[in-house]
């Protein structure tokens, strides 16, 4: 029986996987007795449990779909969507270590003692929650469009409207077929203008390739209920035990469309066959490209900036340093790994559907549903669930945890466990309920992911130097946080809701421009068009990129019809460019991938500027706050609870014991000497690095 496009045996494979949720989050609910374990499941978790957790917690189907999405667009460069962190794991060696050192529960309780600020705590909490909000969106958004895209409408049922819409949509992909392969000026004003007309269409999302049963709201809401349960339920507990089944899930989610995709396409040769050369290169370098080396690079330096050692909830439940370390080096490289499933998958999707889709976040519901049969659909479906709940409640507990210890805490310090906990729950429902709004603010997970990249840099950089310079002061990080909180969240959210701003010639300026004609060779489809005699015969081909927004995310006319009609930005503005553009830099001539570079680039290097000048003019912290919160960083972690306290407390009376520890004793750089475990780990993470860098050379290579 077939409800809603899906068989009634995939439905029930949904409702057991949601049932056995609810079940672990009772199951767990019994181990909650305070705060430490709900927030940190008592400190209590080995290597194995610790891998699984921050497995779960790294990767989410938004991430998988992303990458499909962005491979289908830019080719196999496009797997810096999400590959960019592969160079950030041999510091995650370390930084494992330093949030379980710290030894704090919340968030905001590192600006609590080291800057002895309540006000700068609790600012850190408030900036966490509302960047949860929004980061949260990009779980619902792709995991409704997924959804969206296998329960599908036949035409047969679609309304008279949804016909043209996607009548439309396939009218402008075969005008562009046609504008490609003309290269001798032969195309037709009127081909150009309606192409103008339908691309515009399609920025205002009014033409589709698909119509769907799915009503996003009522998902969004039964989505985010059902995440919140059981985490709600078990806290740390549920999603470290959850994160179990849902790791096995989501190995299915990465390697199953593969197999019947190659099957489909006739192997890797048939891939080879029908995906163009230039989508095979690790990095983007032809027209249009969003993937640019020097982009990958500043996207790499802001992850990690934005990565900063402060998860204390699921960074600070490993029971020693060895753990924590571990365990999180292997769920990193657990990800990793699947990562290179999720590059097939999307290469696979490119040779399927090329061009044939309106909303490339659409390929994984796609795939699934044309190439998986009854009972895998559902499976799937679960699994695409499973990554994103996995992520959403080790997070969900780091907001928890924020409000509860650092907000409502020093405005009601005698706020009891049991009421912390009732409370600390009832943050989590909200939150997560509260990112459903923002999914509709946002179409375009790349944006959505550029963006939270950007405002990870506002907490990023003082999260850095607190660990490893004694002179950063409280005032330098009230004003570097203040001045990115308003060039990265305030401004860029309130320009796009001022109309005249908005609607402004000056500030909806787009790019030049410019068409590309570059030697390949020749594809299946091109023989097919008559483009050429034979697969592999060099021909031309020409590619037209098309003018970018360059401080909105898009630019569309208000009335698609009038070619002189006022135009309109859409999405963030992007006031760090605005700011570039004011000290003289002409971003007019900036490809897409430049643009971003820019961006980003502003964003690493404002907020280490102010944090050092303002620190060195203004008065350092407590000498004594200081030595306190050294002596943690500086000891490591131990099982035993008594025994860490007394370690900690060794080299808080004398601090001559943490000084021997550093390499330059006395000073106010607080690095730690290397020991022969830092050093052998940190080399064997690089190996790693370069083991899946070269299985992306040998599978990409497989049948050309």
């Amino acid at each position: 029986m077939i409800i809603y496009g899906l068989n009634i045996i995939d439905w029930l494979i949904i409702a057991l996987y949601l049932g056995a949720l609810i079940v672990i989050g009772r199951w767990t609910q019994k181990k909650i007795k305070n705060t430490g374990d709900f927030f940190q499941a008592g400190r209590s978790f080995g290597k194995v449990m610790t891998s699984f957790l921050n497995f779960g917690n790294m990767v989410s189907a938004d991430q998988a779909a992303g990458v499909t999405r962005e491979i289908y667009r830019q080719g196999l460069s496009g797997v810096w969507f999400q590959n960019l962190v592969l160079f950030i794991t041999p510091f995650y060696w370390f930084s494992s270590v330093l949030q379980r050192r710290a030894r704090y529960v919340a968030p905001g309780d590192i600006y609590e003692h080291r800057f002895q600020s309540k006000f700068l705590s609790g600012l850190f909490a408030v900036y966490l929650l509302l960047s949860a909000i929004y980061g949260s969106s990009l779980g619902y958004l792709i995991t409704g469009k997924t959804m969206q895209a296998v329960l599908v409408k036949p035409e047969t049922e679609c309304t008279t409207q949804e016909k043209q819409s996607v009548a439309m949509f396939r009218e402008m992909k075969a005008l562009e077929v046609k504008a490609s392969s003309t290269t001798d000026g032969s195309r037709t004003t009127i081909d150009e203008n309606r192409l103008n007309y339908l691309h515009e269409l399609e920025k205002r999302g009014e033409i589709k390739s698909s119509i769907s049963y799915l009503d996003l709201t009522t998902f969004y809401i039964i989505y985010g209920l059902v995440t919140a349960a059981y985490v709600i339920m078990g806290g740390l507990f549920a999603a470290a035990y959850t994160d179990v089944l849902q790791g096995i899930m989501i190995f299915f989610l990465s390697t199953a469309l593969i197999p019947v995709g190659l099957h489909a396409l006739g192997g890797f040769a048939g891939l080879h066959a029908k995906v163009p050369d230039a989508m095979f290169n690790l990095f983007g370098s032809g027209a249009g490209s969003e993937y640019t080396w020097y982009f990958v690079l500043t996207m790499v330096i802001v992850n990690l900036i934005g990565l900063a050692p402060r998860n204390f909830t699921v960074g600070g439940s490993a029971k020693d340093d060895s753990s924590a370390r571990i365990g999180m080096v292997t769920g990193a490289f657990a990800k990793r790994l699947i990562i290179i499933g999720w590059a097939l998958t999307g290469m696979i999707a490119v040779g399927l559907y090329a061009d044939k889709l309106s909303d490339a976040t659409f390929i994984w519901g796609t795939m699934t549903l044309d190439l998986l049969g009854t009972g895998f659909v559902g499976l799937m479906i679960a699994s695409v669930l499973a990554a994103n709940m996995a992520s959403k409640a080790g997070s969900s507990l780091e907001w928890s945890a924020a409000f509860t210890k650092n907000i409502l805490l020093p405005l009601k310090p005698h706020t009891s466990e049991k009421r912390q906990l009732l409370i600390g729950r009832l943050v989590i429902f909200l939150v997560l309920i509260g990112g459903i709004a923002f999914a509709y603010a946002v179409d375009d997970i790349f944006v959505v992911f550029k963006y939270v990249l950007s405002i990870g840099t506002v907490i990023g950089p003082a999260l850095w130097l607190v660990y490893f310079w004694r002179r950063l002061s409280t005032k330098a990080v009230i004003i570097q946080m203040v001045l990115s909180i308003m060039i990265t969240v305030v401004v860029p959210n309130i320009i796009p809701a001022i109309t005249s701003l908005r609607q402004s010639p000056a500030l909806t300026q787009e790019t030049k421009s410019y068409t590309e004609v570059t030697k390949v060779r020749a594809k299946e489809s091109d023989v097919k068009n008559g483009l050429a005699k034979s697969v592999g015969e060099k021909i031309d081909k020409s590619v037209t990129v098309q003018p970018v927004a360059i401080y909105f995310e898009k630019v569309a006319r208000i009335d698609p019809k009038d070619p002189n009609s006022l135009k309109e930005g859409k999405g963030v503005f992007k006031f760090q460019l605005w700011m570039l553009s004011m000290l003289g830099v002409d971003l007019e001539n900036f490809s897409k991938a430049g643009l971003s570079t820019a961006s980003f680039a502003f964003d690493i290097i404002f907020p280490f500027t102010i944090l050092f000048l303002v620190s060195l003019l203004t008065k350092p912290n407590s000498k004594k706050v200081l030595e306190e919160f050294y002596a943690r960083v500086h000891t490591p972690a131990i099982a035993d609870r008594e025994l860490d306290a007394l370690e900690v407390q060794k080299r808080i009376d004398d601090p001559e014991l943490a000084e021997r520890n550093k390499i330059f004793p006395h000073s106010n750089w607080e690095f730690p000497k290397p020991t022969r475990q830092d050093i052998w780990g940190f080399a064997a993470c690089w190996a790693g690095v370069a083991i899946i860098i070269l299985l992306y050379v040998v599978i990409m290579n497989i049948g050309s």
